[in-house]
């Protein structure tokens, strides 16, 4: 919680500094680096730097126990690392001279590619954790679908499948809709007119 506070103090901090007419004006030599992006590097350089130790300390206190556990505890730094890389060579694009772009850029590429295989290589080794994680989602939509499909025709409020009443208004699930149908026709057999063997009768 306290990276949390800190990470969301630098962006506010940068993103208000950056802003001020000050901070704009004030130049640091011929090269027009400003006050503002003084501040801007350092605060959002500071966040960045501040989700990746927190990321990979939330791993790290993730039990590589079981599957799905030991999944996010060697899944998480890669897929940070991923999510950070290319905020850091965005932040730091502007400050960069035409030779040196061509420098920096390549060595993010190799940075990226890197935590890309490092990546994969974790999903290969945890794909068991992937096939269940998949059969639980598809096991919660299909327990989802059959709720919907059990709902209460009186008040359409969906229920589970063993269910016998309807946990909203209490009407009973189990009896049929065909019943109330049985009764139509007896209820019109009595109004038809008598015919004429029964005037005979």
């Amino acid at each position: 919680m306290r990276n949390v506070v800190a990470i969301l103090a630098a962006v506010l901090f940068a993103s208000i500094l950056s802003g001020v007419q000050v901070f704009r004006e004030a130049a640091l030599g011929r090269s027009g680096f400003s006050a503002a992006d003084a501040v801007r590097l350092l605060g959002y350089g500071t966040a960045l730097i501040l989700i990746w130790i927190t990321a990979w300390r939330a791993a790290a206190q993730i039990p590589a126990t079981g599957v799905v556990p030991r999944l996010l505890h060697e899944g998480i730094p890669p897929v940070v690392t991923l999510l950070v890389l290319p905020g850091a060579y965005g932040l730091i694009h502007s400050f960069l001279t035409d030779r040196a772009v061509l420098v920096v850029s390549w060595v993010f590429v190799l940075l990226l590619l890197a935590t890309a295989v490092w990546l994969g290589l974790v999903l290969y080794t945890n794909a068991e954790a992937l096939v269940l994680g998949a059969a639980a989602i598809e096991r919660r939509i299909s327990e989802a679908l059959k709720r919907r499909t059990h709902a209460c025709a009186k008040c359409g409020e969906p229920n589970s499948e063993e269910a016998k009443y309807c946990i909203s208004c209490g009407t009973s699930l189990t009896q049929s809709a065909g019943s109330r149908d049985d009764r139509v026709p007896a209820m019109t057999e009595k109004k038809r007119p008598p015919t004429d063997a029964t005037r005979a009768a």
